[in-house]
């Protein structure tokens, strides 16, 4: 493979790039998200609300073994992407190598831990006696695949970097698309209850994974996997850990409050609020996902001109993915608003008494959604770039500073109501800060602009 796909970066025009690279992403995020929806439809439509708790509660572990992985992964494709750009190609490769051997050690780890602590595991992030048989059934078969997941979405990410964001989007469209088959045939066929919806995920993750590794043996990469830059090299593994720590502390952050947000269900509701938080969490994932999704298509972009020196590209960047990502976050708040009804009767059917009480939610939820595309995006622009303070201050704006401490206090005024407002009051909270960060950056590249 020639160099092409890598000299676009830095002379393809911007909007065109944006769209090249942020759509397969894009869509790649929301087809992971879709079947991860699907798991929870299926398991709601053929096993009941206490299954969708099961997977709730196996929601918060889950988003931490992955902040694991993404700091991995987005912090090895933005030193691929600044090297690209600087045009030293033998350093990408080592910070590929570095990744794959990374990502194997964490895998190995994983394991030992999650299957020796289980059942206190999952009891911590708020599984009941009733739920912690299926819930446990669930993870136990999700950890042993973990390492398919690590291969097709975190070396995923250094495909996109090298300038082919099809290819690593048709990677998760494979999962995506043989999740959904599996789960049909494992639960509405085959009657294997959550355990079906565990190997269903863990197949579909396997074949995606198979598709990472051809691209990688077959010589359609532009980099190539070396064995001896397989093993620790620590200069190289402090950088990429640098650049990934944002992604690490988003996702950590995140797991913290979705894991809050099913304690303080379990003890101001009960199981049944625990399911309305899994079909809520679902929903706004499949909204939330297409922004993270934008911020990881932009990310080799913003690496490469920063490398290249053009920060007028780095600017342009910049201001039109805020854009979209607003325009996006209102389209998804209005759709969400008009049929939040509809969505739950997806999940549990029409009979189910859990509608009042999740359309109810799901509404309050989204209520300030249009506002969290700039936060993110910012977050990842300072990521792309290497700044990773920033990024990490704005994230844990919304989620360490407004989110958490506000899901401790609301509701004990003002009871389950309180802990549904709380995820609007941070959202626009976060909205504010991050507008003060974003002044003072296009302030900084205006001045870098005058003098190249």
């Amino acid at each position: 493979m020639d160099s092409r796909h890598v000299d676009e970066l830095g002379k393809a025009r911007i909007s065109q790039l944006i769209l090249r690279y942020s759509f397969p992403t894009m869509l790649a995020t929301v087809v992971n998200a879709v079947y991860n929806m699907a798991d929870r439809i299926f398991v709601g439509r053929t096993c009941g609300e206490d299954a969708i708790a099961a997977l709730t509660v196996c929601f918060s572990p889950t988003l931490f073994l992955l902040a694991i992985a993404m700091t991995v992964g987005h912090g090895s494709a933005t030193m691929v992407s600044i090297s690209l750009g600087k045009g030293d190609k033998a350093t990408a490769e080592k910070y590929l190598g570095q990744a794959v051997f990374l990502f194997f050690c964490f895998y190995l780890f994983a394991l030992a831990f999650g299957f020796t602590f289980m059942p206190q595991i999952l009891s911590f992030f708020g599984a009941t006696d009733k739920i912690l048989s299926d819930a446990c059934s669930y993870f136990s078969i999700i950890i042993c695949g973990l390492i398919f997941e690590k291969i097709s979405f975190g070396i995923n990410n250094l495909i996109r970097a090298e300038g082919r964001p099809v290819y690593a989007m048709s990677t998760i469209l494979i999962g995506g698309i043989l999740n959904v088959i599996f789960d049909y045939i494992f639960l509405v066929k085959w009657g294997w209850g959550v355990k079906g919806a565990a190997y269903a995920t863990i197949l579909a993750q396997a074949c995606g994974a198979i598709w990472v590794v051809i691209f990688y043996f077959s010589g359609k990469s532009f980099l190539r996997i070396r064995l001896e830059n397989i093993r620790t090299k620590w200069a190289t593994l402090k950088q990429m850990l640098a650049a990934g720590s944002p992604s690490f502390i988003i996702q950590f952050l995140a797991a913290m409050s979705v894991a809050v947000f099913v304690m303080q269900a379990r003890k101001y509701g009960s199981e049944s609020a625990i399911a309305v938080i899994g079909v809520c969490t679902a929903t706004i994932t499949l909204l939330f996902l297409p922004i993270v999704g934008l911020s990881m298509g932009i990310q080799p972009i913003l690496g490469y001109n920063l490398g290249a020196g053009m920060p007028d590209r780095v600017k342009k960047t910049f201001f039109r993915s805020i854009q979209l990502a607003t325009l996006i976050c209102t389209s998804g708040f209005l759709l969400t608003e008009i049929f939040a009804r509809e969505i739950f009767t997806l999940y549990l059917g029409k009979n189910s008494q859990l509608l009042s009480m999740g359309e109810s939610a799901l509404r309050t939820l989204v209520a300030c959604f249009p506002l969290i595309g700039a936060n993110i995006i910012t977050s990842g622009y300072f990521q792309s770039l290497k700044r990773p303070r920033i990024s990490i201050f704005i994230t844990t704006l919304r989620q360490a500073i407004f989110l958490i401490p506000i899901m401790f206090i609301l509701p004990s005024f003002i009871g389950i109501k309180g802990l549904w407002m709380c995820y609007p009051i941070a959202d626009f909270m976060a909205f504010v800060a991050t507008m003060y960060f974003v002044v003072r950056e296009v302030k900084k590249l205006n001045a870098k602009i005058k003098n190249t």
